[in-house]
């Protein structure tokens, strides 16, 4: 393992390590603080924030990696990282000498947040899911949570984009005999523009995709350019898809998002279906970065549970079990909540007081009331989800229709009896 040479404390000689509370370098041993910039400044080390395509040369840096035996993943840390597991399969790492052919990412997000942070969000998290099972929240391993470093691929476009509607509206009317209901068809086209900017798509073949997913966003704002000095204190890992690999999970999300703007733009209408969608991606191109994460492993009645937290704004997500006995607790619970106060309007309210046929209809009433209520809860166990959009990346301004029309093509009238009440 090659010596962090480039790390030390100019004061003492101790170990740096970068600390997210306060984003500088600060010394294990006597606490002096380092400005990043300006250390890697004075080491001849400063990066332009341009993309690149030089090797990450990670032993140069004075990292070392270290490779999962189970999974096959590949991360990096400096020689004094205290994680001894992998942090996406949570089984033990060893030292590797392998990390050829990963280009040096381009920029990297700092991590904000600490390790004392991401403990109280995951509690938090977890207390707040009302069925999860009291021995699951009080018997996580806090305690191993990794701090990592995320390979992204980071996607802009200049996107031309247009749909053809087929939109309705319907208004009624009714005469001495009938009641009629008008539905027009219009033909509806929309032409617009729009950029996107920074879509990310993860390049780790053993992180969860829906994970990163869910929590987005990152402010890429406050990206800075590379510096081997962030990941002290962390780990890192090295992307193993390919951007041009990734690309087709950006293309879907922005072409979902194009599609959605133009369709915002087909106002005062019934019904609003597409019939076709087209897009065209103009001045494309792509960035390397690293995203701060923080991951927890768990396993539950033999189940693996994956937690994540963004490292820069601190969004938390990961499916919980849920109790089966608090599941049955809920239900049971509202049914003779709702059902006990239907009962008691029918026996107040009506002349004939509670009756079989009521009081069963009431019972149905409830017990469905009462399925939807658990079922909610229950919904709650579950936050990863996958993202099929890009809304939170389209470039401010960037939006404007260049084109549309809309055309009537028909009318359908149904008629209905009128009821005769006489």
């Amino acid at each position: 393992m090659a010596e962090i040479t480039n790390y030390k404390c100019t004061s003492c000689g101790g170990m740096l390590k970068f600390s997210s509370t306060k984003q500088k370098l600060v010394c294990t041993d006597c606490g002096a603080e380092f400005d990043v910039a300006e250390f890697e400044a004075a080491e001849g080390n400063q990066e332009n924030y341009v993309a690149k395509t030089d090797e990450w040369n990670v032993q140069d840096e004075g990292l070392v990696v270290y490779e999962c035996k189970n999974c096959g993943g590949e991360v990096v840390g400096d020689q004094n990282m205290a994680s001894t597991k992998c942090p996406y399969c949570d089984n033990p790492i060893v030292i590797s000498s392998k990390f050829e052919g990963s280009l040096k990412p381009d920029l990297v997000i700092p991590f904000k947040l600490n390790k004392s942070a991401a403990e109280q969000k995951l509690t938090e998290h977890i207390n707040k899911v009302k069925l999860a099972p009291s021995a699951f929240k009080a018997g996580n391993h806090i305690k191993e949570l990794k701090g990592v470093y995320v390979p992204f691929w980071l996607f802009d476009a200049d996107v031309n984009a247009s749909a053809n509607f087929e939109a309705t509206k319907v208004s009624k009317r009714s005469d001495a005999q009938y009641e009629y209901t008008d539905t027009d068809y219009y033909d509806v086209y929309r032409e617009g523009h729009m950029g996107f900017r920074n879509v990310p798509a993860d390049g780790s073949s053993k992180m969860d995709d829906n994970l990163m997913d869910s929590i987005e966003p990152y402010d890429v704002d406050e990206a800075v350019p590379y510096s081997s000095a962030y990941m002290a204190g962390y780990l890192a890992d090295r992307y193993d898809v390919t951007a041009e690999k990734c690309l087709p999970r950006a293309d879907e999300r922005m072409k979902h998002t194009a599609e959605d703007l133009l369709r915002g733009q087909v106002k005062d209408y019934s019904s609003v279906n597409t019939k076709s969608f087209n897009m065209t991606k103009i001045n494309s191109s792509h960035k390397y970065a690293l995203y701060p994460v923080w991951i927890l492993n768990t396993v539950w009645n033999g189940n693996k549970y994956v937690f994540a937290m963004n490292g820069q704004t601190g969004k938390l997500v990961g499916d919980v079990p849920c109790s089966t006995g608090k599941f049955m607790g809920a239900l049971l619970g509202a049914f003779a909540i709702i059902a006990g106060i239907l009962l008691a309007i029918i026996q107040f309210a009506t002349a004939t007081g509670i009756t079989g046929q009521n009081a069963i209809g009431a019972c149905v009433f409830a017990l469905i009331i009462a399925l939807i209520v658990a079922f909610g809860m229950k919904g709650k166990t579950k936050s990863v989800h996958h993202g099929t959009k890009a809304a939170n990346f389209v470039k401010q301004g960037s939006f404007g229709i260049t084109k549309q029309y809309e055309n009537y093509l028909r009318r359908k009238t149904d008629k209905k009896a009128k009821s005769n009440n006489s």
